[in-house]
């Protein structure tokens, strides 16, 4: 398996780094991969259209392979995209929210999900924009609401406008097959991040899409 060249610095020795946009298609997919930080939405899956079975089948492909570490690109604007990987190694897991750039030789951490969480790593305005900056024909996660809602574990921002956000992330849900009846409270939850307090971003010029740092 060869390694994506913009992350060949990332991955421990022995352990490769694999697209893995195949795996959005999976019942339980969603249920899954928000259960380390929503793990009611594991707890159940219904609304999805999912059950049990179907969870622990996305969650076997997503956190069981430490050979081959599944990522999720999010490509955007001048080159750069996102990678979402599912960092698997044996005993150091977690998931990154990582920004690679051509212009830059490393990637740059946005966040990370594991004991030792790191984040939040995007605004509202910065989430809403990467949902959106799809380039043309580029590799990976096009489809503006799985973007949106693969980036969600990523963000937090104290000036979310509340019902703007709940009224998208509600439709980006349906999108993928939630019950309409049950979107808007699904989308209630995002809004409250089990991981860290949302702050207050200081301004457009300090975002991940400008390549400052943002929020401490």
């Amino acid at each position: 398996m060869d390694h994506p060249r913009e992350l060949a610095g990332y991955a421990l020795p022995g352990h490769g780094i694999a697209p893995a946009e195949h795996l959005l298609g999976l019942p339980g997919f969603w249920p899954a991969y928000y259960g380390p930080v929503w793990d009611a939405f594991a707890d159940d899956p219904e609304p999805f259209g999912a059950d049990h079975a179907d969870v622990d089948a996305a969650a076997e492909a997503l956190y069981d392979g430490t050979d081959v570490w599944p990522a999720f690109r999010i490509p955007l604007p001048q080159g750069r995209t996102v990678w979402v990987v599912h960092r698997n190694g044996p005993d150091d897991a977690g998931t990154d929210y990582l920004l690679t750039d051509p212009g830059q030789p490393r990637e740059r951490e946005l966040a990370a999900i594991e004991g030792h969480f790191r984040g939040p790593g995007l605004s509202w305005p910065d989430l809403v924009a990467m949902a959106h900056s799809a380039p043309a024909d580029s590799e990976g996660v096009r489809d503006p609401d799985r973007r949106l809602l693969l980036l969600l574990p990523a963000y937090g921002d104290a000036d979310t406008p509340v019902e703007e956000a709940r009224e998208r992330i509600a439709a980006a849900l349906v999108a993928v097959g939630v019950d309409p009846g049950a979107a808007p409270r699904a989308a209630e939850r995002f809004l409250d991040h089990p991981f860290w307090e949302s702050p207050y971003w200081p301004g457009p010029g300090d975002s991940p899409l400008s390549g400052s740092r943002g929020a401490p």
